[in-house]
């Protein structure tokens, strides 16, 4: 039986009637009532570790699709890029499931903030779908003063070289990955409730009962989400439930920034949001006892390197007596690039999997994240696509060529540089 691993609800403001899916390759689709044109959708988005049973028959279903995702990691996106809170449901580079379920919600005309229509999308892993050479193709080529860009070859003029290479594609397994799983001993709602469930299911005592006897007032039967499970009421700052309440946290830690006080409601939400849903798929991402740490990105796309994906980072460290990693970490596949004797520092790589940007190191051109070591799983996946396109002198020369011929064809229209 499939069981439910994480749940999250959003509200987005939708136009045209139309909304999708982001980093995903799933078609946006369409309200199925024609009176509604722009509105606001309360979306309750859900993530299993297989495919799930029907929902109940107060939802109607609209259409059940796969797709793949690049990280793992979605939100709802709407044509006038409104956006939802990040989600995570499952590996990068996976084939999904998607059952949706929709109703039309009754309303009092004299409420401003309500939702017109509730949507439900319940998503599952199918398979593996990670191919180097679709997902990790490398970057175009550069080229001094031509036209203002680089040389970007077709996947058909890159392929037939390192397709000829016999390295075998590693092919996970669901139950493999962390996101597809809860640790009853991980930092984070799902984990917290397995865990209390178990303890109190020894005394036969239920959650709601337990809460109650808390302050926590609930219900026998109620949901239970961090929301109904929450001993305070929420300071009702932001109408948005998520980043109301960890506005709350934050005040109470005094983790806001005044300069982000002294800004509008809008301004002030979006960096809360951006806070909150990178802290919670964070925990998401680590098993217990994983040691997160922080590294600068350099390079191409540093600056936009998701939660959940996997590649291989570089940085100095010093020199430990025993050869002691920095901080614990960058320990996978680890290299000794270079060493500089006179500061007595080493210059390593290791693979890592992204958790979060760090929102308190930025600056001077390097953008920081939280990441983790690699695991097997997820090692493999960079390995692989390094060994694919690895450029021996042959295949460098050849594919050289290729991208000569192609600047050559570049000339004939534009004209050489200075001409």
């Amino acid at each position: 039986m499939a069981q439910l691993l994480r749940k999250i609800d959003d509200e987005v403001y939708v136009e045209y009637g139309r909304f999708g899916l982001a980093d995903t390759d799933l078609d946006p689709w369409q309200t199925p009532d024609p009176e509604n044109y722009h509105f606001t959708a309360a979306v309750r988005l859900e993530a299993w570790d297989g495919e799930p049973a029907p929902a109940d028959t107060s939802w109607t279903p609209v259409q059940t699709a796969s797709f793949v995702a690049t990280s793992g990691v979605v939100h709802i996106q709407t044509m006038m890029e409104s956006r939802g809170h990040d989600f995570l449901i499952g590996p990068p580079l996976f084939e999904y499931g998607v059952a949706m379920y929709f109703r039309v919600l009754e309303f009092d005309d004299e409420d401003a903030n309500h939702c017109a229509e509730a949507w439900l999308l319940r998503l599952w892993p199918i398979r593996d779908a990670f191919d180097p050479l679709k997902h990790a193709v490398p970057f175009q080529y550069i080229v001094r003063d031509v036209l203002g860009h680089p040389i970007g070859l077709t996947r058909e003029q890159l392929t037939p070289l390192p397709a000829a290479r016999e390295v075998p594609v590693p092919v996970s397994a669901v139950e493999d990955w962390v996101s597809t799983r809860i640790d009853p001993d991980g930092d984070t709602f799902e984990s917290w409730l397995l865990s209390l469930q178990r303890r109190l299911s020894k005394k036969n005592i239920t959650v709601h009962a337990w809460l109650r006897a808390r302050g926590v007032d609930i219900e026998d039967g109620a949901e239970l989400t961090p929301e109904s499970c929450a001993s305070q009421s929420r300071p009702g700052v932001f109408r948005d439930a998520l980043i109301d309440r960890y506005y709350a946290e934050q005040m109470g830690r005094a983790a806001v920034p005044r300069r982000i006080l002294d800004e509008e409601q809008p301004v002030r939400g979006e960096w809360l949001r951006e806070r909150a849903d990178g802290e919670r798929i964070a925990k998401e991402l680590s098993r217990a006892g994983s040691r997160p740490f922080s590294i600068p990105v350099e390079g191409r796309g540093a600056e936009h390197v998701p939660p959940g994906i996997s590649l291989r980072l570089w940085r100095w460290e010093d020199d430990y007596l025993g050869g002691e990693p920095l901080d614990g970490g960058l320990t996978v596949d680890r290299r000794i690039l270079a060493k500089n004797p006179v500061t007595r520092q080493v210059f390593v790589s290791g693979i890592v999997t992204t958790l979060r940007r760090n929102f308190e190191r930025s600056g001077g051109g390097l953008a920081w994240y939280v990441v983790r070591d690699a695991e097997p799983h997820e090692a493999a996946r960079v390995l692989c696509a390094e060994a694919t396109w690895e450029e021996d002198p042959e295949r460098r020369r050849a594919l050289d060529e290729v991208a000569r011929e192609k600047l050559e064809e570049m000339y004939a229209v534009h004209g050489r540089p200075g001409n």
